[in-house]
């Protein structure tokens, strides 16, 4: 029963996906609307997104809050959406979208140098898209971490028609992450990670301060560069990040790390840096974040009492399973 349920799930939304892909662009931002509305009458999804905006802008009135808030529930579906009618259509890619020249350069250096490129992306705009436009304008091989859903059919439609439709990005599951990103290292191509995602302790996550309040984060970026370094393969971190701009093109955005990788003392001040340019863009477009997450979900041991208080109402301690277990044998 569960087979005839998944292929039945997998018919309808191929479907689904078939008719998003013939849509005009101007049918697509309408059904993202739509989405958005939708979220937004899930009363749960209301809560946790005005919440994170709170903690994140405690300055902002509630009138305010919920307009970002509504705002960022059309722009995740509006982004999805497009991403998935965008993927492997190459006039779709270069109509709405765009990367500056500065970084289009310093991309095409990186990789004209055989250098690996550890890219850093936040739940910021098109996160899906900057995974299409990096190997499309600059040529970028790079392997990107994806959960897979539960339904192998699903599973297979979702990186097959949306993710894998662009050369030179290639998608590998959680299962089994870090040894796949260390062999595509070694065959040449980049990683792509995202930084706002709760990871354990226990799986390699670090808590470092994210609007003013510790959250775990993986230090997967800072540890597959230590790698690369050990093993003489040249790597360069990058933050990057796309979003929409208010001529309705989704642009590129990239930073570097503010000194030789050398001279940071740990993986966790790498990730503080990163987190911080990561803050400051979501600072420049609160709009465009995803607020629907629970990222402020943990609270970490020996927590200040004044600090606890600014948690959301979601928050709990982190439990001993969350720190069991520390990996290490990316370090050996």
């Amino acid at each position: 029963m569960k087979k005839i349920r998944y292929f039945l799930e997998y018919i309808v939304v191929r479907a689904a996906l078939g008719m998003v892909r013939i849509l005009p662009h101007c049918a697509v931002k309408m059904l993202a609307r739509l989405g958005g509305w939708g979220m937004a009458l899930w009363p749960e999804a209301m809560k946790i997104a005005c919440a994170n905006i709170k903690v994140a802008f405690p300055e902002l009135k509630p009138e305010e809050v919920r307009r970002i808030a509504l705002k960022s529930f059309f722009n995740v579906a509006f982004n999805m959406t497009e991403f998935l009618w965008m993927s492997g259509r190459k006039k779709r890619i270069e109509k709405y979208t765009v990367i500056p020249e500065p970084v289009l350069s310093m991309l095409k250096n990186h990789v004209a140098n055989n250098e690996r490129i550890i890219f850093v992306n936040p739940h910021l705009g098109s996160w899906e898209g900057s995974g299409l436009m990096a190997p499309h304008y600059a040529g970028v091989r790079m392997v990107a971490i994806a959960k897979p859903v539960s339904n192998p059919y699903l599973n297979r439609l979702l990186n097959k028609l949306g993710r894998e439709q662009e050369d030179g990005l290639q998608i590998i599951q959680t299962k089994g992450a870090m040894r796949a990103c260390l062999k595509a290292l070694h065959n040449g191509f980049g990683v792509g990670t995202l930084i706002d995602q709760n990871t354990r302790v226990r799986n390699g996550g670090v808590f470092v301060n994210f609007f003013g309040l510790p959250v775990p984060s993986s230090s997967a970026p800072a540890v597959l560069k230590a790698y690369c370094d050990k093993n003489s393969i040249p790597a360069v971190i990058i933050y990057g990040t796309s979003v929409r701009h208010e001529n309705g093109v989704i642009t590129a955005h990239a930073e570097k790390l503010s000194k030789p990788f050398e001279e940071y003392k740990d993986e966790k001040e790498v990730l503080q840096e990163l987190m911080d340019i990561s803050q400051e863009y979501i600072r420049r477009y609160p709009e465009h974040y995803l607020w629907l997450y629970k990222r402020f979900q943990h609270i970490p041991r020996g927590c200040d009492p004044e600090l606890r208080k600014r948690y959301p109402y979601y928050a709990k301690d982190a439990s001993d399973n969350f720190y069991r277990k520390i990996l290490s044998q990316l370090q050996k």
